[in-house]
């Protein structure tokens, strides 16, 4: 089950996609032998791999980071692989070179759900745990980790509305692409949970029916600028953005400062406090939050080498990790208690940790 981490390089050659890139870590230590079959797989050195959406940045970084950290501990061997900037295309084939690595657990942070999940089932049919961040709603995974519930997340940015802007605010949703699974789950909560409790909230979204439409900000910081500044130009009436993916909110801030908007339109920011500090600054920004994924790597790795031992998870357990010490499992969604509010007032403290 070994593999040289250079197939993980040599393989992305699509024409026109974003190269994959990775990482591996090793640490070797030795185990008892045993003579049941869960327990003689948790003996030899296990192979583990994360796909993240796009390397190069803190938030997704992080998971390398904390990846290491439980392989040193656990004796493992660590592959961090993901395009090079956010591109669903290239993730797919990134997310085909870790399962050729055939690891024992993968975890993956997917932008396209549907098509994740569909290669994730090769993963699992040849004896891969698979265990998704942000992966609300897929199939062929073993479970999904996250660091709080998505409803929840999204019930709270709709009271800070609220609270911040007023009850009778108008408001836009943004996400980084409608087939994230978590954009789209905290905006559709965002949307259900006003539309019941602060029925004077107005949405300003295309609907599909009685579903919202929220603004799709793409993978960087100019394409939800361009359709900021065209939306703005269409709704003047605006007063608050809810961005539900870190890469697009800058662009969103520089185009409401670049009309001169700022006193009028704020923004309710998902992403790292550091990354959007000058904003919270310049007041674009009133509210954020944020979690550390770092986090929910350890915590997904954990899960995958509980799996393969032969044990159950369950509401209550430690994973071994602030905010994940006491789980709350779904189905196959497990839920932390992970996410952390970020002010002007706490915005230093808020940037140490990312």
């Amino acid at each position: 089950m070994k593999k040289l981490i250079a197939m993980v390089l040599a393989l992305c050659l699509t024409m026109g996609m974003t190269a994959c890139s990775s990482s591996s870590g090793d640490a070797t230590t030795t185990q008892p032998g045993s003579k049941t079959v869960a327990d003689e797989k948790a003996s030899q050195k296990l192979v583990v791999a994360t796909v993240v959406k796009a390397i190069g940045s803190n938030w997704f970084d992080s998971m390398d980071w904390e990846g290491t950290k439980w392989a040193d501990e656990n004796g493992a061997e660590h592959h961090y692989i993901g395009p090079t900037s956010m591109d669903s295309a290239a993730q797919l084939q990134c997310l085909e070179d870790a399962i050729a690595l055939q690891p024992d657990i993968l975890t993956v942070v997917p932008i396209a759900a549907d098509a994740c999940d569909a290669l994730l089932k090769q993963a699992r049919a040849q004896g891969t745990k698979v265990v998704t961040h942000e992966g609300t709603g897929l199939v062929n995974i073993d479970y999904n980790v996250d660091a709080f519930s998505n409803e929840a997340f999204g019930q709270n940015f709709a009271d800070k509305c609220a609270e911040l802007i007023g009850s009778d605010a108008k408001y836009a949703l943004v996400v980084g692409t409608l087939t994230t699974p978590a954009h789209m789950a905290w905006a559709k909560a965002f949307f259900e949970y006003a539309k019941d409790k602060y029925p004077d909230m107005v949405c300003k979204n295309d609907m599909d029916g009685e579903n919202v439409v929220p603004l799709e900000g793409g993978a960087n910081s100019d394409t939800s600028y361009t359709m900021t500044k065209q939306f703005l130009q269409a709704n003047p009436d605006i007063r608050v953005f809810y961005v539900g993916s870190s890469s697009c909110v800058a662009g969103v801030c520089r185009a409401i400062e670049e009309l001169g908007m700022q006193d009028d339109v704020k923004v309710l920011a998902v992403g790292t406090a550091s990354g959007q500090k000058t904003y919270y600054e310049s007041g674009t920004i009133i509210y954020g939050a944020m979690w550390y994924p770092g986090a929910a790597q350890y915590a997904a790795y954990e899960v995958g080498k509980r799996l393969i031992e032969g044990q159950t998870i369950q509401t209550g357990d430690d994973l071994g990790f602030e905010g994940y010490h006491s789980v709350t499992v779904d189905g196959t969604n497990i839920y932390g208690n992970a996410w952390l509010d970020i002010t002007l007032d706490n915005l230093a403290a808020m940037c140490d940790v990312l």
